[in-house]
């Protein structure tokens, strides 16, 4: 069985290999004043066409010419080679008009947005397997509304067998809202722990003023203050993936179906004949 390592150095030396013979067969075309924008537009529409069945071949596994991780390869690295497909098009030139310019703009953001995708599929799953627990995201929010009736649980009871009211000063001044209220869009998009470190730490000075049936209520809120922080970390890194699919899959057949009008346009100006 081929390493992981081994099977990238293949399919990138195939790439580079594949896109050097686009470019080489372009700059030969050109040389006997042939018409190569013919021949890389229908490769490169095949190519959309392909990478846009990806989406179709994970809905329907039993349509399978390989393993889903083979479609995924080929789905990566065929991608990545359209690049040197559509600048061999357009002639390394920033296309005119406002149909190529349209097809130009679908096909850079499509790409750019397939690059991050890469990149986020890399590294979100790996962040996500540090946290201490995995949540699915349909469940994150009854999870949430959990942890914060039993934190509020948790310091009601304490308050009434103690009779102090400083573990419930502190949930309600500084726990409450935390726990009742969804993060602001900026931690959405740069979710971060500042917030958790500084309650945890802030619940660390309380507990010097607090009984021992209050310290053990602080343990179970250093509990709950982590879960919480840790949902709302899988909460944004997964609605993270699912908005960038949401993006990228937007954009794919807005592509395919102006590339296909940009064909259709190309051969009735050209007579009907490449």
């Amino acid at each position: 069985m081929k390493s992981f390592a081994s099977r990238r150095l293949r399919n990138s030396t195939l790439t580079i290999a594949a896109a050097a013979a686009v470019v080489a067969y372009a700059w030969w075309a050109n040389l006997r004043l042939g018409r190569p924008d013919f021949v890389t537009g229908y490769l490169l529409l095949g190519m959309i066409l392909f990478l846009a069945l990806y989406n179709l071949r994970k809905k329907l596994p039993i349509v399978s010419w390989t393993t889903s991780a083979g479609w995924l390869q080929a789905h990566i690295y065929i991608g990545l080679a359209t690049a040197v497909v559509f600048g061999t098009h357009v002639s390394w030139r920033l296309p005119d008009g406002w149909l190529e310019g349209t097809l130009a703009t679908l096909y850079a953001t499509t790409f750019v947005s397939g690059l991050v995708g890469l990149y986020w599929t890399r590294t979100v799953p790996m962040q996500l397997a540090r946290v201490s627990e995995e949540f699915l995201y349909e469940r994150i929010p009854a999870l949430r509304n959990q942890v914060q009736q039993l934190a509020q649980q948790v310091v009601l009871e304490t308050v009434r067998a103690t009779g102090s009211d400083t573990l419930g000063n502190f949930f309600t001044t500084r726990l409450q809202g935390y726990l009742e209220k969804s993060r602001g869009w900026y931690y959405w998009l740069k979710p971060s722990s500042k917030l958790r470190k500084r309650l945890l730490a802030e619940l660390t000075e309380v507990t010097r003023y607090l009984s021992e049936p209050e310290r053990q209520a602080s343990e179970q809120l250093f509990s709950l203050i982590r879960r919480r922080d840790d949902l709302d970390f899988h909460a944004a890194m997964q609605w993270r993936l699912k908005m960038w699919l949401f993006v990228h899959l937007g954009l794919t057949y807005p592509l395919l179906l102006v590339a296909c009008m940009h064909s259709g346009l190309a051969h009735l100006f050209a007579g009907g004949t490449p």
